[in-house]
C-alpha cells in the first residue's frame, strides 16, 4: 500500500542542498519562465537550495551529471567530505570530497573499471536508484506501470519505490524511460517532491481518486469504507451544486448501504424540482455508477471546469477541501457531446491522510 501523507511528512524532513557547479547566487532565473517545472525550481531556489548559472540562467534542460548528484546528496545528508579513490577524481576535483563521501555512504558507487565518470550525465534509471537509497524509499508496487520498465530491469525496485512514493508517473505515453539522461528540470521536480510533500498531494489523490472509482464500480463498500473520513462520514450528492440536505453516510454504516431497501431524500431532481427519493442501489444505478470511470477522458485537480449551466459550488462549500474530477466525453453522437458524465470525488486532510468527505455526480443541466 501507498504511504500515507503523514508518513511523508515525517520522514522527509530532510533538508536538501543543491550544488550545481558552476554556481551563482541568483534570485531568479530568466529561463524558467512558464516552464513546467518552474514552481519546483522556484521552490528550491525560495529555500536557497539551488543555484543557476553566471549569465542568470538555470539551463533546465541540461542533464545533469555525477559529480552534482554526488554534491547534492553528500549535502543533503550531511555526509563528512572524504577523499575519492577514483583516477579520473583528482583531488583537485570540485567535487572530490562530495564524491568520496556519498560512495563511504552506500549512496552511490564507480563503475566496474575502478572509475566514477564525474562528468558523465546520469539516467534517469540511476537518479531513481540513489533517490531511493537517500530517502530510504520502499517499494510496494509488483507490476509496472510503465511499458519499458520490466521487473528484470536492474533499477525496478528503485523505480517503483518512486512511483510509490509519488515522485514520478512517467510520460504521457506510458513509459518511464529509464536510459535516457536526466535533466536538471526533471531532477528538481524529484528534488522537491521528496523534500516538500504538498508538492506530491496532486499525484497522490489523483491515484486515490482512480482507486476510489474501482471501488465504486465493484460496489465494493466494505473497502470504500477505508477511505471515508471517519467523523464526517462522506455526502453523496446528485450535482456539483453541493447541499446541506444531500445524504451523508457514515463510514461505519457503507458496508451495508446497498443493501438497504430504504427510499431516503438524496436531493433535488434539477430541472423537474421533484424529490430525489431512491433506495441507496437505484441512488449508485443512476448518480454514481451510470458511466464507468476508471479510465476518465479527463482528470481534472482541484479546478473548477465550467461544462454545464449549473454552478459549481464544491470550493466554497468544502472550503477544506480539495477535489478531483474524473471526466468521461458524450458517447451518444445524438446528444452532440452534452451526455458527457463526471464523478466528483472531495477529500479532506484528517489525522495525517486525506479522506472522502464527498461523492457528487457532474452531468448537462438546464
Amino acid at each position: 500500500m501507498k504511504k500515507s501523507l503523514l508518513t511523508i511528512t515525517l520522514t522527509l524532513t530532510l533538508v536538501l542542498s543543491l550544488a550545481f557547479s558552476p554556481a551563482y547566487a541568483a534570485t531568479t532565473f530568466s529561463d524558467i519562465s512558464g516552464h513546467w517545472a518552474q514552481a519546483h525550481i522556484e521552490h528550491l531556489l525560495g529555500l536557497n537550495l539551488i543555484s543557476g548559472f553566471p549569465d542568470g540562467t538555470f539551463k533546465p534542460n541540461q542533464t545533469i551529471t555525477r559529480a552534482q548528484a554526488a554534491s547534492i546528496l553528500a549535502n543533503e545528508l550531511s555526509l563528512t567530505a572524504q577523499a575519492a579513490a577514483f583516477p579520473d577524481v583528482p583531488v583537485t576535483h570540485w567535487a572530490n570530497g562530495a564524491i568520496g563521501a556519498v560512495v563511504a555512504n552506500g549512496t552511490m558507487s564507480g563503475y566496474p573499471n575502478g572509475t566514477f565518470k564525474p562528468d558523465q550525465a546520469m539516467t534517469r534509471a540511476e537518479i531513481a536508484s540513489v533517490l531511493a537509497i537517500a530517502y530510504n524509499f520502499s517499494q510496494s508496487t509488483a507490476t509496472s506501470p510503465f511499458s519499458d520498465v520490466t521487473a528484470s530491469h536492474w533499477a525496478f525496485g528503485s523505480i517503483m519505490a518512486l512511483v510509490d512514493n509519488y515522485i514520478t508517473e512517467g510520460y504521457p505515453d506510458g513509459t518511464f524511460k529509464p536510459d535516457a539522461a536526466m535533466t536538471r528540470a526533471e531532477f528538481s521536480v524529484f528534488v522537491a517532491k521528496a523534500i516538500h510533500p504538498p508538492f506530491v498531494v496532486p499525484t497522490m489523490l489523483q491515484a486515490k481518486a482512480l482507486t476510489i472509482a474501482q471501488l465504486l464500480k465493484d460496489e465494493d463498500m466494505t473497502q470504500l469504507a477505508t477511505h471515508v473520513h471517519p467523523v464526517q462520514g462522506v455526502r453523496f450528492s446528485p450535482y456539483y451544486y453541493i447541499d446541506n440536505t444531500h445524504k451523508v453516510v457514515s463510514a461505519a454504516a457503507l458496508p451495508n448501504l446497498l443493501t438497504d431497501n430504504t427510499v431516503y431524500f438524496w436531493g433535488i431532481q434539477d430541472g423537474s424540482g421533484f424529490n430525489i427519493d431512491e433506495t441507496p442501489q437505484d441512488y449508485f444505478d443512476r448518480y454514481v455508477n451510470a458511466r464507468d470511470f476508471t479510465t476518465p477522458d479527463q482528470t481534472v485537480y482541484n479546478t473548477v471546469v465550467s461544462r454545464g449551466n449549473l454552478i459549481n459550488n464544491i470550493p466554497t462549500f468544502y472550503t477544506s477541501g480539495i477535489f478531483v474530477e474524473l471526466y468521461l466525453d458524450g458517447v451518444n453522437p445524438l446528444y452532440g457531446g452534452m451526455d458527457w458524465r463526471s464523478l466528483y470525488l472531495i477529500f479532506e486532510f484528517y489525522a495525517g491522510d486525506y479522506y472522502l468527505v464527498g461523492i457528487a455526480n457532474g452531468e448537462w443541466t438546464t
